[in-house]
């Protein structure tokens, strides 16, 4: 049976020197795999996260798309980069129809940027106790307007329609396993570009951090180009494993200030697992290591595991399913409407 593009939801990930989608139907609780692909894209056209380059994107989205995998041209797009800021705030609790314009008054307290420079929305995580007086734990999330420009630039060459934005960190919480999601856990998306730390305690995200940890910078260290530096960090070659090593460490570092910051803060939870995703999670031993130097369990998850037909349909298909992690959240978020 035909399956409408009204029925469909496409997550796409703009990412340095490559683009990703991923394309299901069905509802947030059982979504279905239709495709996933991706696009390369020339080196420079993309950041840190930041499009550089509308046209050279916008190409490679649309060579993405006349292949023919992808269909529906109504797309959530993720974005993940310095010009995104997610803070954890508390405010009162007041009632919903009132809740927007207070957090609209209190987020200038939390953003070092003028409000209107920026899109402003925000997501309640819980409430709690603070001096007799409950409050609700919200996160602030705040992207510039100007840094938006250059992907809705590079969408309308590709006669792409943006329905919604996401951050790329938070969607992340949807391509965790049921059982990671009853526990207080971290996720590592490690990728081309900037690497994402994700902080979820009961299936509600705590806290969202971008660091500066690229494939792209092993790729460079390494010497080679960065579609290889997966195969080129595996061989055993005098003087790369000293780059690797260094590499890793500061990843590894990266992750245990992310951890440890949240665990200073009040009502933290004591995290019991790490899951690694993203292109960086098929570098050879990164989960050992991460496990011996962290002291926690570290997985490596597909992140489709959650869709009816995700492990099928992603066994052999010649795509390692892991890259697309946050294309995949993206996706599954879309199905919510």
């Amino acid at each position: 049976m035909a399956i409408s593009a009204a029925s469909r939801s496409v997550g796409l990930e703009i990412d340095s020197g490559i683009v990703r989608a991923v394309e299901a139907t069905g509802s947030p609780d059982a979504p279905r795999l239709i495709n996933m692909a991706g696009a390369p894209l020339q080196e420079g056209a993309v950041e840190e996260g930041i499009v550089m380059d509308p046209k050279e994107v916008g190409i490679a989205l649309s060579k993405l798309w006349s292949r023919g995998p992808i269909r529906s041209r109504s797309v959530l797009l993720g974005i993940s980069n310095q010009s995104v800021l997610v803070r954890y705030a508390t405010i009162p609790k007041v009632p919903p129809d009132k809740l927007a314009n207070v957090i609209r008054f209190h987020a200038q307290e939390h953003l070092p940027i003028p409000l209107e420079s920026v899109v402003l929305d925000h997501i309640v995580v819980g409430e709690t106790i603070i001096e007799d007086n409950t409050v609700l734990e919200v996160l602030l999330v705040a992207a510039r307007r100007d840094m938006l420009q250059g992907f809705l630039e590079a969408l309308a060459i590709a006669k792409l329609e943006p329905v919604d934005i996401d951050v790329s960190t938070l969607t992340l919480m949807r391509v965790l396993p049921d059982a990671a999601l009853k526990r207080p856990i971290a996720v590592v998306n490690v990728a081309n570009g900037l690497s994402n730390i994700l902080i979820s305690a009961q299936g509600s995200p705590r806290m969202a951090r971008l660091v500066s940890v690229k494939l792209k910078d092993l790729a460079d260290n390494l010497g080679c180009a960065l579609k290889d530096v997966v195969q080129v960090s595996a061989e055993n070659i005098p003087g790369r494993q000293g780059v690797y090593s260094a590499w890793t460490g500061n990843l590894i570092n990266e992750t245990r200030s992310s951890i440890n910051y949240y665990q200073n803060q009040e009502n933290a939870h004591e995290l019991e697992a790490i899951i690694i995703n993203g292109r960086g999670a098929l570098l050879k031993g990164i989960a050992g290591e991460m496990q011996q130097a962290l002291g926690l369990p570290v997985r490596v998850v597909n992140p489709f595991s959650g869709f009816v037909n995700g492990e099928q349909k992603t066994r052999g298909s010649g795509i390692k399913a892991v890259e697309f992690a946050i294309s995949a959240g993206l996706a599954r978020r879309g199905l919510e409407g």
